[in-house]
């Protein structure tokens, strides 16, 4: 039987990615990319291996990095108009 924490957290994840912005250079695929951390930091905490927990916890941490990445291009853009 699956842990129904983890169905949550996998649901929560698949729900969010289904969201994705066709810009990947927007502020709203910004906002999704802080969402997707969010899932994933939640389903690092209730999954099984700490491999598995490892993974998603970077993955998180990477989707956060790419999130700041598009608002200090977005921020420079504006800057420079």
């Amino acid at each position: 039987m699956v842990d129904p924490a983890l169905k949550r957290a996998l649901r929560r994840l698949r729900d969010v990615k289904s969201l994705q912005p066709s810009d990947a250079d927007s502020v709203e695929f910004a906002d999704w990319r802080e969402s997707v951390a969010g899932a994933l930091d939640s389903l690092a905490r209730v999954l099984v291996f700490e491999e598995d927990r490892a993974r998603a916890a970077a993955e998180a941490a990477a989707a956060l990095e790419q999130a700041a990445a598009i608002r200090r291009r977005h921020e420079t853009r504006a800057g420079g108009r």
